[in-house]
């Protein structure tokens, strides 16, 4: 990928800014690359404006552009991961920015730029404590909710707090139309798998996730034919989130996963059935992956302590090609099992969103556990394998 589309700070800054300020503990398991050196940053195609609203509009954009492209041509000079957190942090601050883009739409809410600087603002703005995104999105969605390019934003709504809340309240909207209808739906589903509170007790959490199951349920049976934002259908888009909640819940059996096993220099096949027997941490991860990455020293410790145990730390790669895997490895230890899922097999079937994704099973094949990491990690293992005593 040697292009990023810049409609803000939501796809780069955004996910980098989470990592520095502690906020951003898994990111999306699509890989945000970086422009090559020297390519352009494409915004959109859009044509050059009539209006002044729009050549003000265009200023704004250009000047966070320019800032934003200076970060990320420093950013391609060094893999040092200090180095990169502190580069990071001179990126353009988004809220001053939605400020000027909202003051622009709202001279002239006719003015043909007003719905891009809306949009714009509402991009930029997407913590819960932004005014400007959050006026902005108000203004999207009482006077332009039939505007034709509200889809994909509509799409992405739900992806904050201050967002789920306006999605819900759009519903009952009858100016909606019936795809943005479709994808808003979706997204609430989906963010609120994500998001389901990792405190509730098991039965709790069950019941949860069968709410969200009727919602994916509704969306394949009414939605299933409206194109999803980035391709394919919903209702394609649908069946594996439900397959997710019906067999990767806690008290499910995980299904059985093949997939390469790093053996030497050679590649291997490899089931999960395998390791039945065993206390096992799944661990779907890439070698970009920032948060990942922070978690190895500690599982490098544990596989030692747990040597002599009845247990297996698997770690799934989600990287594009084997030899970055390989290159990875040869420069970092990491002594356990290695699979290697070539963006498909489990990455696919069991609908990982994000990175890392972390199922922690019993000796009979149960899953557990989800997305436990560190010392809640090693204390969940230490259970199971007295649990896997008890039985004997």
């Amino acid at each position: 990928m040697n292009r990023l589309h810049v409609c803000g700070a939501l796809a780069l800054s955004g996910a980098f800014w989470g990592l520095v300020q502690g906020q951003e503990k898994a990111i999306p398991a699509a890989k945000i690359a970086l422009p090559a050196a020297g390519a352009q940053l494409e915004l959109g195609g859009r044509t050059a404006p009539t209006t002044q609203a729009g050549k003000d509009l265009a200023v704004l954009r250009s000047q966070f552009t320019v800032q934003q492209s200076t970060v990320l041509a420093k950013l391609r000079t060094t893999d040092n991961e200090a180095d990169r957190i502190e580069i990071v942090k001179q990126l353009p601050k988004g809220e001053p920015v939605a400020q000027k883009a909202l003051e622009i739409a709202k001279k002239d809410l006719e003015d043909e730029a007003a719905f891009d600087a809306l949009q714009f603002a509402s991009t930029l703005g997407t913590l819960p404590t932004s005014k400007a995104g959050s006026e902005a999105r108000e203004i999207l969605f009482g006077k332009f909710i039939g505007h034709p390019k509200m889809k994909m934003m509509i799409a992405s709504l739900a992806s904050t707090p201050d967002g789920r809340q306006q999605a819900k309240n759009l519903l009952s909207n009858d100016k909606l139309p019936r795809d943005a209808k479709g994808q808003l739906l979706f997204s609430l589903a989906q963010s609120a798998q994500t998001n389901l509170q990792r405190g509730l007790r098991a039965e709790e959490q069950a019941k949860a996730l069968e709410e969200v199951a009727k919602q994916y349920e509704l969306i394949a049976k009414e939605y299933a034919d409206v194109a999803g934002p980035r391709g394919g259908t919903l209702g394609d888009m649908a069946k594996p989130a439900l397959f997710e909640i019906r067999n990767l819940s806690a008290g499910k059996f995980a299904p059985e996963v093949t997939c390469l096993k790093l053996d030497g220099d050679k590649e291997l096949e490899d089931k999960l059935s395998n390791y039945k027997g065993k206390v096992v941490v799944l661990d779907i991860w890439a070698t970009w992956c920032g948060p990942c990455k922070q978690m190895i020293p500690h599982e490098r410790e544990m596989v030692e302590r747990l040597k002599d145990k009845p247990f297996a730390l698997i770690s799934v790669s989600g990287d594009d090609k084997m030899e970055t895997l390989r290159n990875f490895l040869e420069k970092e230890k990491m002594p356990w099992t290695h699979w290697f899922a070539e963006r498909k097999g489990i990455l696919k079937d069991w609908n990982i969103r994000y990175y890392p994704t972390i199922y922690i099973l019993d000796h009979t094949g149960k899953i557990r556990h989800k997305d436990l990491r560190g010392e809640k990690m090693e204390e969940a293992v230490n259970e199971l394998l007295s649990e896997m005593k008890e039985t004997k």
